[in-house]
């Protein structure tokens, strides 16, 4: 860091910073662990239909492994290469012999056997309706979108830590009591409430470690966060691994998050966030103490006047609506409605595929906890290359590329030959890499695209629109029923057609970033 300037305290990477960022991994763990958690907790399940005439009372439970399949089933049970049954074969007589079934007639279950109880599926006998499946990973994106303005108000009243406190700590007591609930019903409101009080970790601690780097430091503060939330999404699968039960993991996982309560006393407050609300001896505190810990030297009363000159220029800056309102600007500027259109497809085709990814990683060959701690682990390169590339390449080029690598390295994988899996098993991982990248690449790109007087709230949009690509991601593996490959290929469809769109878009590396919306419509000249 230098000494030098009104900013000297946020304009870079010092100890302060580093220690800022090993207390922050703790939180992007969790939410790593939390976020996607569904995939294990509502996994699918294999089950087959209870077949009363050949094996009484057994209704339930993971039956040993000489009665999940016996003899009878050749003669009482259809074949079926899919996980699960839903029809068993006509009775005649109430005996369990060859000739007691009518194998030209064909029943609905009425009750059903499952191989394992590790998933909510065989607890709330969920067999033979897959939507009730899906539909966990929808509500739980469904709290996500309700979490933004909560955690928001929050963060703006009571500050940045408040809100990645009452995040973390929101999603610890929610999510474990979600460990006790007996029905179905039940749990989906659980998880809708874990997710509305605990899924803006990430935003929080966003904000929170830019504000202490400086908004041009935005791709390292994302590199920052990102490694550790990559570590705790595999960290899911391993947890899921070893306790083997839904309840267990949640008892396991979620009760780490109240050692959140202990850093009110360990986690600085945002400076910027102290300085809006008048808290200056608080303010001039936190930054003695950075300053320190940088090894930098500035007198109290230097810096006193310091903070006092940010907070004027924050106040006297112009508020957007003194300018004219966003929604006549909308009307009113055909490249804003432009930028705006585009960056709504991006949002969501991005945010769909990559969660979708993460969804449907259970479909691959091979361990289902491995190939979901592999397409966790293609987070880490992707983000080594956007902090190596952006700056170097240029936004739009970036984008564009990551878009084309996961559209080519997904729309690839249906016309693999069959013994080929384990390719296509790489092929997957490269659309994972792609995706983060784009996802990743659109927190900088679209920030930039739109003028200062609304960037916040305009990427808040574009944000919130992404959400609506969550929602739906847990319902693509559904449409399997009609193909194999039509989960695939849709994945690889959606960013093609974004990558087209990238050509509607400037490129704003080494540009100056437009202040008002009279400047979309003739851009200000490039920056020296």
């Amino acid at each position: 860091m230098t000494s030098g300037g009104s900013e000297a305290w946020c304009s870079g990477w010092g100890r302060w910073q580093a220690r800022l960022a090993v207390l922050l991994a703790l939180p992007m763990i969790l939410t790593g662990m939390y976020n996607t958690n569904y995939v294990f907790l509502a996994a699918p399940a294999h089950y087959r239909c209870h077949v009363p005439e050949c094996e009484g009372n057994l209704t339930s439970g993971s039956p040993p492994p000489e009665e999940w399949m016996p003899a009878w089933s050749e003669w009482a049970l259809p074949s079926t290469s899919a996980g699960g049954q839903c029809h068993r074969y006509q009775p005649l007589d109430g005996d369990c012999s060859p000739s007691s079934f009518d194998n030209a007639t064909t029943i609905t279950c009425e009750r059903f056997v499952y191989r394992t109880n590790s998933s909510i599926v065989a607890e709330f006998d969920l067999a033979c309706q897959e939507w009730k499946r899906s539909m966990v990973g929808t509500v739980h994106n469904v709290g996500m979108l309700l979490s933004l303005p909560i955690i928001g108000f929050i963060s703006d009243r009571w500050g940045r830590r408040a809100a990645l406190l009452t995040s973390v700590c929101g999603a610890g007591v929610l999510g474990l009591a979600k460990s006790f609930v007996n029905s179905y019903s039940a749990y989906l409101l659980a998880e809708v409430l874990e997710t509305m009080f605990g899924a803006s970790v990430y935003p929080s601690a966003f904000v929170l470690m830019i504000e202490w780097l400086g908004v041009e430091q935005r791709i390292l503060a994302s590199l920052v966060l990102g490694v550790p939330m990559s570590a705790g999404t595999s960290m899911l699968s391993l947890l899921d691994y070893l306790t083997g039960y839904w309840r267990l993991w949640a008892r396991c996982a979620y009760p780490v998050a109240f050692l959140i309560l202990l850093y009110p006393w360990l986690l600085p407050e945002s400076v910027r966030w102290l300085m809006t609300r008048g808290r200056y001896a608080e303010a001039v505190r936190v930054v003695s103490r950075a300053m320190r810990c940088n090894k930098l030297n500035i007198p109290a009363e230097g810096l006193e006047k310091m903070l006092l000159s940010e907070t004027e220029q924050l106040n006297n800056k112009p508020d957007v609506c003194e300018d004219e309102g966003l929604f006549r600007a909308v009307i009113k500027y055909g490249a804003l409605r432009r930028r705006l259109a585009v960056c709504f497809v991006w949002w969501t085709c991005a945010v769909f595929v990559f969660y979708g990814l993460a969804v449907s990683a259970h479909a691959l060959s091979g361990s289902a906890h491995g190939n979901y701690a592999l397409v966790a682990a293609a987070e880490l390169p992707a983000l080594l290359l956007n902090t190596l590339l952006l700056d170097r390449v240029g936004r739009r080029p970036l984008l564009t590329g990551a878009f084309l690598l996961t559209a080519v390295s997904l729309i690839v994988i249906p016309c693999l030959p069959h013994s080929a899996r384990w390719v296509g098993t790489v092929f997957y991982l490269c659309g994972k890499v792609g995706a983060t990248m784009s996802l990743n690449a659109l927190y900088v790109y679209t920030a930039e695209l739109f003028p200062t007087r609304a960037r916040h709230r305009l990427l808040a949009a574009c944000s919130t629109c992404g959400r609506i690509g969550a929602m739906l991601a847990p319902l693509v593996p559904l449409l399997v029923v009609y193909g194999w490959w039509i989960p695939t290929v849709l994945y690889g469809t959606l960013p093609l057609c974004s990558a087209l769109l990238t050509r509607l878009m400037p490129d704003t590396l080494h540009r100056r970033l437009p202040d008002t919306f009279s400047d979309l419509q003739s851009p200000p000249p490039d920056n020296a």
